[in-house]
């Protein structure tokens, strides 16, 4: 019987031990400067995300461009998407022509309403910028 008490009161005793270093292991201190020697070290680094801000529009953009080319108006409104490859974007100009601000863009399947069509294979937009009609397309891109 003694035995049997011994080993558990000696098994108790090592579960007690255990869980004794475990909560020590557990608990973390902040050493402070002056317990810290030359070994120690506490290092913090620190990520910074950077984050976008796209431009938010109330109502249509004012175009100030002056009109030195010819446009021939839609009998209405047409709605164009468009079709560029995946990942890539479709410039939005002041003008019909690369050589114009950009002023925008559109993503693949983005929809676009035209009013006029201008020389040189350009579409003008309902709020008076300029698509080329290259990478537009009558249906939804898949």
């Amino acid at each position: 019987m003694n035995r049997k008490r011994f080993t558990t009161a000696l098994i108790a005793g090592m579960m007690v031990t255990v869980m004794a270093i475990g909560i020590a292991a557990c608990k973390k201190t902040k050493p402070t400067e002056s317990t810290l020697d030359s070994s120690e070290q506490t290092t913090t680094t620190t990520t910074t995300i950077p984050t976008t801000t796209l431009p938010e529009y109330s109502g249509p953009l004012t175009n100030n461009e002056e009109i030195t080319w010819t446009e021939t108006q839609l009998e209405s409104p047409a709605t164009y998407y468009a079709n560029v490859t995946k990942g890539e974007f479709l410039n939005v100009r002041k003008g019909p022509g690369t050589g114009y601000e950009k002023v925008g863009t559109l993503t693949r399947g983005q929809s676009i309403t035209v009013v006029a069509k201008a020389s040189g294979g350009w579409y003008k937009t309902q709020d008076g910028f300029y698509v080329s009609e290259t990478y537009l397309t009558g249906t939804m891109p898949n």
